[in-house]
């Protein structure tokens, strides 16, 4: 896991209103615009690793030295 719990949670409320608002709001080419993050937001908050920060070696979850 490379996210902290605030970067999950943020991932998971962003995602999931996106992902709303794709399939009920939105239509034509602005749903599929907001469908795709918004489905890579809520798999990546709910896994807790991100693809890019692996890439960037980087994370915002804070590692605990032994």
């Amino acid at each position: 896991m490379n996210e902290s719990n605030g970067d999950r949670i943020f991932r998971l409320v962003v995602g999931v209103a996106l992902l709303i608002a794709g399939f009920t709001v939105l239509s034509g080419a602005i749903a599929v615009v907001a469908i795709i993050p918004g489905l890579i937001l809520t798999v990546t908050g709910a896994v807790g690793w991100c693809p890019i920060y692996k890439v960037l070696k980087t994370g915002t979850r804070k590692t605990v030295e032994a």
